[in-house]
């Protein structure tokens, strides 16, 4: 097959084939459940970053740790607070939270509103901390039983103690899964900071991401006139010092085939497959669409943590191509609108990767990727679908990413022997988020041994520190 025919058939499959994304995003498994063994808490696991053979004398050494939470969930996401207190969102019901830099870690339930509206009967928990103001944010999705009967929306509550004493509101009556919630810089808005909600609407899987924002820390929301993106699911989203937010997600048209007519989000043919990135620079009201030009991201099915920002302002995109399952990072220096040529970015020893990959940045041109990946010399991942091949957790750092060669360190985080997926697991949902503080310091979540959608995970936590 040549690479239009190839072309022709990928775009044919993004407009039709609904029924198999929503499949595809879900978990979909083609192979009868595995027997999950039952995992007693492990102790911590940590090996010495390694650098490609030519970077050596450039590196700055450093030991990756993994960390066993002791407990088993959905789609985790981690965040750190200034003190150093860990959290992780469980799929529901509340949150993990660890003092200790991960070697013990308690779980915290987080109440019902006073209208009934609970936590515990939602999905896709997601968490998020302010880095201004520290307030701990928790979010399920498919929650709020006061937005009526199939109508769903969600639930955000928060704690300005980490966890000790919590408030809440329902947001986004008529959108469904995989909400999530960042928040930013607002001149307008209490302490100067904006929350926002990124929703899933008008049905479960998608199709668009209609944005609320609060602007007195979630006791009050406004629906945003224009729609972000038509997707899947978009991404978590991140936030620029200024204030300008962005997302990413894969471009598809077939969720909303209206959309040819809008004028303030036209569909670009040539998009379709790409890995978009979507960018507000006046507080969510308007967006615009950018895409990465050489990216093929049919694949990636939703949007995870694929854009970061670092605190000069320049913003990294990563994504998981879906011509050789590397993974590739591209840099802009003006707000996305343009990109720097294409960087491979697997780490050392990793040959293919299982489209769970994502990144974060912090200080000027530093910036650390999450991924799941294998070193089978051939690709054991089928389609869109899991459960073939073994998979590992990795971590990598680059202190210049912002340069044209960027320079990375990476770890493996798996005991040999122990891969995070065996043949027959599976991931569980979106995996391996990452969250970082305020000093610069980046946790991330991974999960292990997966069983079907619902079963959950064994949840670690893991770190490159000097």
């Amino acid at each position: 097959m040549n690479r239009a025919e190839q072309t022709s058939r990928q775009r044919a499959w993004a407009f039709g084939a609904m029924a198999v994304l929503a499949l595809g995003t879900l978990g979909f498994q083609s192979w009868p459940e595995a027997e999950r063994p039952v995992e007693a808490r492990r102790e911590p696991y940590c090996a010495r970053t390694v650098t490609p053979h030519g970077d050596r004398a450039q590196a700055r050494e450093g030991i990756g740790c993994s960390y066993d939470t002791g407990f088993d969930d959905q789609s985790p996401s981690i965040q750190i607070s200034r003190n150093g207190t860990l959290v992780i969102a469980r799929g529901s019901g509340g949150v993990l939270v660890s003092h200790d830099r991960g070697l013990s870690w308690a779980r915290i339930d987080v109440p019902a509103l006073a209208n009934g509206d609970d936590p515990a009967k939602g999905a896709h928990g997601y968490v998020h901390i302010d880095a201004v103001t520290d307030r701990l944010y928790y979010l399920t999705s498919m929650t709020a039983a006061s937005c009526g009967p199939l109508k769903d929306g969600a639930v955000v509550s928060w704690s300005d103690d980490l966890g000790k004493t919590w408030h809440g509101k329902a947001v986004g009556c008529g959108t469904y899964d995989w909400g999530r919630l960042v928040t930013g810089h607002d001149p307008r808005a209490l302490h100067g900071r904006s929350l926002y909600y990124f929703g899933v609407a008008p049905r479960l899987v998608g199709g668009l991401r209609p944005v609320y924002r609060s602007r007195d820390g979630g006791e009050t929301w406004k629906k945003l006139r224009q729609l972000a993106s038509v997707t899947t699911e978009g991404g978590a989203g991140v936030t620029a010092p200024d204030g300008t937010i962005y997302f990413d997600y894969p471009e598809y048209i077939g969720f909303w085939p209206a959309r040819m007519l809008r004028s303030d989000y036209p569909f670009v043919p040539a998009n379709t497959c790409r890995e978009m990135i979507a960018v507000s620079e006046d507080f969510g009201e308007t967006w615009r669409q950018q895409p990465l030009p050489d990216s093929r991201a049919c694949n990636l099915l939703n949007g995870q943590q694929r854009v970061a920002v670092d605190k000069a302002g320049t913003v990294y995109a990563l994504w998981s191509d879906d011509r050789d399952a590397k993974l590739y990072m591209v840099v802009s220096h003006d707000k996305a609108r343009t990109w720097s040529r294409r960087v491979q970015v697997m780490p050392v020893g990793a040959t293919f990767n299982n489209n769970q990959a994502n990144i974060i940045a912090g200080e000027k041109g530093h910036v650390v990727i999450s991924s799941q990946n294998t070193r089978s010399p051939t690709n054991p991942r089928v389609w869109i679908t899991n459960g073939h091949g073994e998979w590992g957790a990795y971590l990598a750092e680059s202190f210049n990413a912002d340069d044209a060669a960027p320079l990375f360190r990476s770890v493996a985080l798996d005991r040999d022997g122990d891969p995070s997926l065996r043949e027959g697991e599976s991931p569980s949902e979106a995996e391996a988020y990452l969250g970082i503080s305020p000093s610069d310091e980046v946790w991330a979540s991974f999960s292990r041994h997966g069983g079907k959608l619902g079963k959950g995970s064994r949840i670690t936590a893991a770190r490159i520190q000097e």
